[in-house]
């Protein structure tokens, strides 16, 4: 018995071990693992963050390595979540003062410990505080493989009001599809911040399924982080506010568990997808046991 409950808190210990935001693929986040807010982590005493991985485990120390942890402790049982770092956030992280952070593909690097990041500049080319998937992906020399040495920190996200300040002014152009951003800077085809009358800084799920090979176009293009939708974003996604482009129709966002899907031209979506008829898009829920007699389309996520 004892040989038998060591092999299970092993395995168990090994399941929690081989999620590491190292090799984590942000197109294929499902939304099974809740999204924790900077904010949020920092007001839990009982969080305590390991490589980016939130643990309900208390310790002095909110930040920690998996190097300065009994690996023991982490248990599958005991994650919480990962922690996230909105765009926004990201940018006070610039290492003047503080900690020096830069993200690529979705996962956000603590580079403090680089000489080579001192002071939160990079050869005076990058600075900390900003993402930088395609600079480090297609500009730079030596690429990803420095950020090895770098411990994670989180993942980084948008909110729908965030993104939509990008595109315009000199700004990067960002676009979200399936609940992740990506950044357009490698396209030949955007011109002044518009794809072909689709403009950056938009949430186009809906227009990208609308042309066929649109969403096989989304593996060539950079992955920057995932996109959320605080309350107040989502209630524009009523099906009256925000209008399809290029087709007489309004979107349609609800939020079940944890993700946000899109309703958008589904005649009696509440019907089809199992809920109740007082359900209305532009809303939050949580439904034990959810399970959709059709698949939904995911747009975005909910952070705690």
């Amino acid at each position: 018995m004892k040989k038998l409950l060591l092999l299970a808190l092993t395995v168990i210990s090994a399941i929690s071990l081989s999620f590491d935001l190292k090799t984590f693929n942000i197109r294929e986040f499902d939304g099974k693992l809740p999204l924790i807010s900077l904010e949020t982590f920092m007001k839990n005493k009982n969080y305590t963050s390991v490589e980016g991985i939130v643990y309900e485990m208390p310790s002095e120390e909110k930040f920690r390595t998996k190097a300065d942890v009994d690996q023991n402790l982490l248990s599958k049982e005991k994650i919480a979540g990962i922690l996230v770092i909105t765009i926004d956030e990201l940018a006070l992280y610039n290492g003047k003062k503080n900690t020096a952070l830069v993200a690529v593909n979705g996962v956000v690097y603590d580079v403090s410990s680089s000489k080579l990041w001192r002071d939160g500049s990079h050869r005076n080319m990058h600075s900390a505080g900003q993402e930088l998937t395609y600079e480090i992906l297609k500009l730079s020399p030596h690429g990803p493989v420095k950020l090895d040495q770098m411990r994670p920190f989180g993942i980084l996200v948008f909110t729908y009001t965030q993104l939509g300040k990008y595109g315009k002014d000199g700004t990067k152009n960002y676009v979200s599809a399936f609940g992740v951003v990506y950044d357009m800077a490698d396209s030949k085809t955007v011109q002044k911040g518009v794809h072909f009358g689709y403009p950056m800084g938009s949430e186009l799920t809906f227009e990208i399924l609308q042309r066929p090979g649109h969403e096989d176009m989304l593996n060539r293009i950079y992955p920057a982080g995932l996109l959320v939708f605080s309350r107040e974003d989502l209630k524009r996604f009523d099906g009256t506010k925000v209008k399809v482009i290029s087709k007489d129709l309004m979107k349609s966002f609800v939020g079940i568990n944890g993700i946000v899907y899109d309703v958008t031209g589904i005649d009696e979506w509440q019907q089809k997808i199992g809920v109740d008829s007082n359900y209305r898009t532009g809303m939050f829920y949580t439904i034990s046991d959810f399970s959709p007699e059709e698949e939904l389309t995911r747009v975005g996520f909910v952070i705690q």
